[in-house]
């Protein structure tokens, strides 16, 4: 068994890394016994199958009402579209407003159409960190239960150290409250994952209670071609795409002189309405005259528009102004946001690169621990070192495997920040 074990260790020393995934190796596991991976397969043979991360992303996308919902708007918003259409045409609108409406139509739909695909991508993120915060919490307490296991051990030979005299009573009474520390983190740990597992179901339909799920993460460091610079500058334009060209198509509209109300038009109103209030039409002495009364109806309907020329005019100018500075505060609003998401994403990017810094030194420092764990194995094996205290190094090892899979864990999340800005917006 022990030749066995040895062999484990030796294999254990390096990092599988398979189609630019990492699979740490699991110090503790792979040096203790070959047990543990038995047990693995006899819990996927005694029937809980294995819940894959892509297989609970899945799961996620059916079961959730915010990608239905965003559907049904897709939906209602191509009818709405269509009613428009047809309402501009019962209008007899000109080309120019009919195009506008049109376009900002087609681009309303697109924003619903990409708000579900930044939906999706925010599910499959929170899907991907409550499936990896499991993974973790189970091995953080399959950690702790064998540090309390050998604590628990501890005590029966603290206890014949009292009886002997070696021990006082204050350190036997020291170390039981260690273990009883112990227990109490364990059962909070449990009970957190006990929540983070009905959270999981009720995000994805699943209990996970009922699957294994792979402890494999992958890890894949960013490419960037070209600068960082230019890089988020793309990464931000295609997030806010749809705001540029909605803000496009509205500064083109009233930029274009047939849609402008300018002082210009205002002034001839004005003339208008000052023309007409020396023009007012009389009504005609002969009332049986039907011809003469019907003119002096159409000259009154007329006499009314052009006195009512200057007034008007003055409100198309107001709305026309409004629409502008509302243009110009849009254009301003879009630019202070490109350079606050531009600042964020470089923090979170440099983040990335300190993340990275220690993966590739936790990555060392199990290599290393592995070729200590051999050391102790030859100590232990010599008889050179007690069975406890061997045990406990090898259970304190795992720590290691765990900060490294936890800060993979955090380098995607990092990434897909990067490469996807409005999942940290």
């Amino acid at each position: 068994m022990r030749k066995n074990v040895n062999k484990i260790v030796a294999f254990a020393i390096g990092i599988s890394i398979i189609s630019g995934s990492i699979v740490p190796a699991f110090a503790s596991d792979n040096v203790e016994s070959t047990n543990n991976t038995t047990a693995n397969v006899q819990i996927q043979v005694n029937g809980k199958v294995l819940l894959t991360l892509d297989d609970a992303i899945k799961a996620a996308i059916s079961n959730s009402n915010t990608l239905a919902l965003d559907e049904k708007k897709i939906s209602y918003q191509d009818k709405v579209n269509d009613i428009n259409e047809k309402i501009d045409d019962a209008k007899d609108a000109d080309s120019d407003h009919k195009d506008y409406d049109e376009d900002i139509n087609d681009n309303t739909l697109s924003q619903l159409k990409q708000q579900r695909d930044f939906d999706e991508d925010k599910l499959v993120q929170k899907t991907t960190t409550a499936y990896n915060n499991i993974v973790t919490s189970q091995m953080k307490i399959d950690k702790a239960s064998k540090i309390l296991e050998l604590k628990k051990k501890d005590i029966s030979n603290a206890k014949l150290k009292k009886d002997l005299g070696i021990m006082t009573s204050i350190d036997f009474d020291s170390t039981e409250l260690q273990i009883q520390s112990l227990q109490n983190q364990q059962n909070l740990s449990i009970n957190t994952l006990r929540d983070a597992q009905d959270s999981f179901k009720v995000l994805t339909g699943k209990d996970v209670t009922k699957f294994t799920l792979e402890q494999d993460i992958k890890y894949e460091q960013l490419k960037i071609d070209g600068s960082i610079d230019e890089y988020l500058d793309n990464a931000i334009d295609k997030y806010l795409k749809y705001s540029s060209e909605l803000l496009k198509l509205k500064k083109d509209y009233y930029d274009d002189k047939d849609n402008q109300v300018s002082e210009e038009d205002v002034k001839k109103a004005e003339d208008k309405t000052n023309e007409a209030i020396t023009k007012k039409p009389s009504k005609p002495a002969n009332t049986d005259d039907l011809g003469a009364y019907m003119k002096y109806v159409d000259d009154m309907n007329q006499y009314n528009t052009n006195i009512s020329a200057y007034t008007t005019t003055l409100s198309l100018r107001l709305a026309y102004l409004n629409s502008k500075l509302g243009v110009y505060t849009q254009e301003t609003t879009l630019e202070e946001t490109k350079k606050t998401y531009k600042e964020s994403l470089k923090t979170i990017y440099t983040n990335l690169l300190a993340t990275e810094d220690n993966i590739n030194y936790l990555k060392s420092s199990i290599q290393i621990n592995n070729r200590q764990l051999s050391t102790l194995k030859l100590k232990y094996d010599l008889g050179l070192m007690t069975k406890s205290d061997y045990d406990t190094q090898v259970a304190n090892s795992q720590d290691l495997d765990i900060q490294l899979r936890t800060a993979i864990d955090s380098y995607n999340t990092l990434k897909e920040k990067i490469q996807r800005p409005w999942l940290a917006f």
